[in-house]
């Protein structure tokens, strides 16, 4: 069983959290004394307090609730550096965030200032030692899919430094993956990979229509597919990488408990399987908490703690330069502890 402190010291790769599910409460709070937001408590203990879901729909209510604190090109930019103080304090040396335009957009924010917001971030999170690769996501339920907001922003001249996909988010009931074919269609010809949610809160036609469709490069959750045994054998046979976040399915009551979650079942029929945090100031994790619970609930040793992180670092979309580092960096740590 790897220890707490061998954990801290690995070198990581997340490829599945969302900017705006970052913000812990502090963060959130001194965001919405900066520009007048009324959020309700008086503490970040008390807020704290209402990060608690029964399903999806909850949590998404109170998502887009959270939303109100980010209006300037400076809160972006201080969202994105604090989430990079924090993954640079757990040695996460490459992520690939997540983040909704349209969100910003319908709340009539400029999208130059959203997109300078976002470059500056990442500028500071590089001075932390935290490579970013942003995925700029359709909220399937907001967007109409013949508007293609996201996808023209990404690939037009106005579009975030280091854009690497387009994802696909939202709730997957009544907004299958289909719907929003052109614009998957618009980032590949870009040049971009394809990286929707799929899985989740909906089965296995949801994964194949993500793949069959929109071409999907990895599954965001992708942890039903094991509903369905030629579907698994389809990802296995095709390495496409399922982006598991076991406390946020817990949350969300995608799965029952952390003891029932399938990470073991996904692990031992070969699905090539990264860990990640999704939206960690809501449900209270960080990539530390999951490779701890991955490790002392479900028993994965620290040789597959160790592969799962080299999983994530082929599965990036990072410089081959970077990804090279990092392997490196995991030999030596793997030669370390042997």
């Amino acid at each position: 069983m790897m220890s707490s402190k061998l954990i801290n010291g690995l070198p990581k790769v997340e490829l599945h959290l969302h900017l705006e599910g970052s913000l812990r409460p502090k963060t959130m709070l001194r965001l919405a004394e900066r520009n007048g937001v009324d959020l309700g408590v008086a503490s970040a203990e008390e807020l704290t307090g209402q990060y608690s879901f029964r399903n999806f729909d909850d949590f998404l209510h109170l998502f887009l609730q959270g939303l109100d604190v980010l209006r300037t090109a400076e809160d972006f930019a201080d969202a994105t550096s604090s989430l990079a103080e924090e993954l640079a304090g757990q040695n996460v040396r490459y992520a690939e965030i997540t983040t909704t335009p349209f969100n910003h957009s319908r709340r009539n924010l400029a999208m130059a200032d959203y997109v300078d917001g976002l470059n500056e971030g990442r500028r500071r999170a590089a001075k932390l030692g935290v490579s970013i690769g942003w995925i700029c996501d359709i909220p399937r339920e907001l967007e109409s899919p013949d508007a293609e907001f996201t996808v023209d922003l990404i690939t037009g001249a106005g579009a975030p430094e280091g854009v690497i996909g387009l994802g696909l988010g939202g709730p997957e009931v009544g907004f299958p993956p289909e719907l929003f074919e052109r614009s998957f269609a618009k980032a590949k010809e870009a040049g971009l990979a394809a990286i929707p949610h799929a899985g989740e809160t909906e089965g296995p036609d949801s994964i194949w229509g993500a793949i069959k469709v929109l071409g999907a490069d990895r599954i965001g959750h992708g942890v039903r597919c094991l509903e369905d045994p030629a579907l698994v054998a389809y990802l296995i046979e095709h390495q496409i990488p399922l982006e598991v976040s076991m406390t946020s399915n817990v949350s969300l009551a995608v799965v029952p408990s952390i003891e029932e979650h399938p990470l073991p079942q996904l692990l031992e029929v070969g699905a090539a399987v990264t860990l990640n945090t999704d939206d960690p100031a809501y449900f209270s994790t960080t990539l530390n908490d999951e490779l701890k619970i991955a490790s002392e609930v479900h028993g994965v040793s620290d040789a597959a703690l160790v592969e799962m992180q080299r999983t994530a670092v082929r599965s990036a979309y990072a410089s081959d330069d970077l990804k090279q580092e990092i392997l490196a960096e995991l030999a030596a740590f793997d030669a370390g502890v042997a």
